[in-house]
Formats: C-alpha cells, structure tokens, sequence
C-alpha cells in the first residue's frame, strides 16, 4: 500500500470509528432517556371500586390491560391515560374523584405497565391509545359523544394522539390535567427545578438533550394546534412535578380551550380538578 493511501485508509478507519463511538453513545444515552421517562411497574393492589375487569389486542397482538366502570344514565365515560410510572391501580385516586359524580371510568394501561404485555415507547403508547378508544366504541357501545379523552401527565400525549388522529369523530370533550410541551423540556425543568424558556441555559440543554430523547420526545404542541375539540386545562400552583406557567403556555396553542388554574393539588391527585372538570362537562350537555 502506498503512503498516500495508507494515509487514506486510516483516515477513513479513524472516522468510522468516531463515528461508531459516536453512534454507541447516543444509543445508550437514549436508552437512559427511556428508562427515565418511562417508570411502569408491574405490581398491582386490590382496587376498591367494583370495577370490571377488561382486556384488548394492541397492534402487534399483545394483550393491553384495563378496568372498566360503567356511567350512570346520562354522564359520559372518562377515557383515562395515565402517567409515566406504575400501574391503573396506583391511578383508582382519579376513579374515586369522578365515579361517585356518575362518571363512567376506562383505565387501561399502556405495553409495558401492570398486567400488559410489551415494552413502552411514545409508538406503543399512541398505538395503544388508539386501541383504548376504539375497544370502548367498538365493545363496549360507548358513542363517540358520549367519551371524554383525560389525559395526565405524560398521559397527555397520547390524549392530544388520539384526540387529533380520530379527529372526524365527535368527542365529547378533552381534558389535560398538568400538561407538558415535550419532554426535552421537561428534561430542562427537571433539571432547573423551574420553567424558564426564555433564558439561554434553558434552550441550550434543551438543544443538547433532545437527539436523546428524539425517538420518545412526546412534542405536544403541533397536535394542540390542531384540535378542534373543547379542551380543559387543569394546572396547579402547587404541582411539583410539571410547572403550572409550562401547561398555560400548551394551552396558548389550543383553540377552543377553557383554563382552570388551582392555588393547590399535588401533581398525583385529582379531586382539586374534578369540580371544574365537571362544571365543564355540563356546560357541554
């Protein structure tokens, strides 16, 4: 081999290596994000209410877990999408604060969490999403009027997925409790412990994480601006987890949307919203 062309050749190996280094550390740093983002655990306790128990395929034929509350005559049922960690029956909280107002109930939970099959990502979590919504409509006869999309916490994804992909159907209404912009930002504010978009240490570690979090980055924003549902917005001052001024800038995107802003309420309750939710819900009838 001649100089110049082993010159080449180590060249051309130098930047095929950099270049696998660089590969192998972006796949485990977005592994990390992963398993930061989703906490699903599998234990699950007694739930309280008489819920019926209910099971439905996911596309890729995993059985998706879910507990089922029939309404009273008259009041829609509440399909709920719950958060990043545990399981439907570390969420019976959010039954408990809606089913005694006669609320119907859907809990399911997503690939990965409780009793279901599968490993989690933001493609199962709106597949499953999906399939949530037409079991109710398809098994359990529930009209498309007569179904209110809840979504909370990172469940709020999912809820805004499927409120925007089965747009040509009339839901009753959607409701976001505590809702992000997209997890890099909720990676910032994590970090920061506080909301604070416009300073330059906030965009640039958003810039720095988001190739890590690109696969599960949850960007909220382009399907607020597409509903054409009403749409609540709870928030809580005292919500530890998603600050309240990150939600109210999600709501500025949504058309159509009524804001509750709550002086108290941990990021895991749910009875701090529930008057307003309801107050909603009849204002719609």
């Amino acid at each position: 081999m001649r100089p110049n062309e082993r010159k080449s050749y180590n060249i051309s190996m130098l930047y095929l290596f950099i270049t696998a280094a660089l590969l192998s550390v972006w796949v485990g740093l977005s592994r990390l994000g992963a398993r930061i983002i989703f906490r699903p655990q599998k234990k699950r306790w007694p739930l309280k209410l008489p819920f019926e128990k209910a099971a439905f395929d996911a596309p890729d034929g995993k059985k998706i877990t879910a507990v089922y509350l029939p309404a009273q005559a008259g009041r829609p049922t509440l399909l709920f999408f719950h958060g990043r960690g545990g399981n439907v029956s570390h969420f019976e909280n959010f039954a408990q604060a809606y089913a005694p107002l006669g609320y119907g109930i859907f809990m399911f939970d997503y690939r990965g969490f409780g009793l279901s099959r599968g490993t989690p990502s933001q493609k199962t979590l709106f597949e499953d999403a999906l399939s949530a919504a037409r079991y109710l409509m398809s098994v359990k006869k529930i009209r498309p009027q007569d179904l209110v999309l809840y979504g909370h916490s990172l469940g709020n994804a999912p809820a805004l997925f499927t409120a925007v992909t089965l747009e040509k159907l009339p839901f009753k209404a959607l409701i976001l409790q505590s809702p992000f912009l997209s997890t890099p930002d909720m990676a910032v504010c994590l970090w920061k412990h506080r909301y604070e978009p416009c300073s330059f240490l906030y965009r640039a570690t958003k810039i720095f994480v988001t190739p890590f979090l690109y696969s599960n980055r949850f960007d909220n924003t382009l399907p607020a601006r597409r509903l054409h549902l009403p749409t609540l917005v709870c928030m809580s001052r005292a919500d530890a987890t998603i600050p309240w001024r990150m939600s109210a800038r999600l709501a500025d995107d949504i058309p159509h949307t009524v804001r509750f802003l709550s002086a108290s309420g941990g990021h895991d309750e749910f009875s701090w919203a529930a008057p307003a939710a309801d107050s909603f819900l009849k204002k719609l009838s």
